[in-house]
C-alpha cells in the first residue's frame, strides 16, 4: 500500500511538472508569435526605408549635380591668372587688367573697352617663394569679353610677361575641374599623335580623327553620363 502510495504521489508531481512545462512553453509560444510579428513588421519597415533611401540618394544626386551646375553658371565670367609676380597689379588690380590684358593678348578692340568688375588674389596663404605667386582670380562684367580672350590665349599659346610664364584659365567648381583633369592623359596621348581634339565644357573631349569615311567625330564624356 505504502509503495502504491508513492508511486501515485511520484505520477501527481510528474503530472504538475507537465502541466507547469506547458504553461511556460504557452508563454514561450506566444512571445515568439510576438517577436516574429515584429520581426515581420521590421523587414516591412526596413524594405519601405531602403526605398526612400534609394530615392534620396538619387534626388541627391541630381541636387549636387544642380548646384554644381549652377555654382560654375554664376562663374561663367570669371578668370584664373597664373603666374603673374604678386604686386603687379598694384592696389587696383581690376585697373590694371583692364589696359594690361588687351596689350598682353594683343587684342587692340579691347583697350579702353574691356570692363573688370572685381580682381582679387585666392585666399591662399603668400608664398614665401617669390616663383609661386598666388592666382588672381578676376570677373569681367561682359561674357564675349572672357571668350574672346580664352580663345585669343590659346591661340597664342605660351604668354610672357616680365620674363616669366603666365597662363589664363577659365574658373570652375572643384568637382568640374577633377573630372576635366582626368582627361590629361588622353589629351597628352592626342598631342602626342597629333590628333586634332577640344575639351568643351562642361566635361566633354571632342577627339576628330581621320577614318575610311571621312571625317569622324568621337566624344568621352566625363560625369553622369560616360561613353
Amino acid at each position: 500500500t505504502n509503495s502504491i502510495g508513492l508511486i501515485l504521489q511520484g505520477i501527481r508531481e510528474i503530472k504538475s511538472s507537465i502541466a507547469a512545462m506547458d504553461k511556460k512553453l504557452e508563454t514561450y509560444v506566444k512571445r515568439l508569435e510576438e517577436v516574429e510579428h515584429h520581426v515581420g513588421n521590421t523587414e516591412d519597415s526596413v524594405l519601405s526605408l531602403e526605398s526612400t533611401v534609394l530615392q534620396m540618394q538619387e534626388t541627391i544626386t541630381k541636387l549636387q549635380g544642380k548646384t554644381d551646375d549652377l555654382e560654375n553658371r554664376s562663374r561663367r565670367c570669371n578668370l584664373r591668372l597664373v603666374g603673374l609676380p604678386e604686386g603687379e597689379e598694384g592696389k587696383d588690380p581690376a585697373s590694371f587688367l583692364e589696359s594690361w590684358l588687351p596689350k598682353l593678348l594683343n587684342l587692340p578692340e579691347l583697350i579702353n573697352n574691356l570692363e573688370v568688375e572685381r580682381a582679387h588674389r585666392t585666399y591662399a596663404p603668400r608664398e614665401r617663394n617669390i616663383d609661386r605667386p598666388r592666382m588672381l582670380l578676376f570677373k569681367l562684367l561682359c561674357y564675349r569679353d572672357k571668350e574672346s580672350i580664352l580663345r585669343q590665349a590659346r591661340k597664342l599659346g605660351a604668354l610672357i610677361y616680365n620674363n616669366k610664364p603666365v597662363h589664363i584659365f577659365p574658373d570652375m567648381s572643384a568637382e568640374l575641374f577633377q573630372k576635366r583633369k582626368s582627361f590629361s592623359g588622353i589629351k597628352r596621348l592626342c598631342k602626342d599623335l597629333d590628333v586634332p581634339f577640344a575639351l568643351l565644357f562642361p566635361a566633354r573631349l571632342q577627339i576628330d580623327f581621320k577614318g575610311y569615311e571621312g571625317l569622324k567625330m568621337f566624344e568621352v564624356r566625363r560625369g553622369t553620363d560616360e561613353e
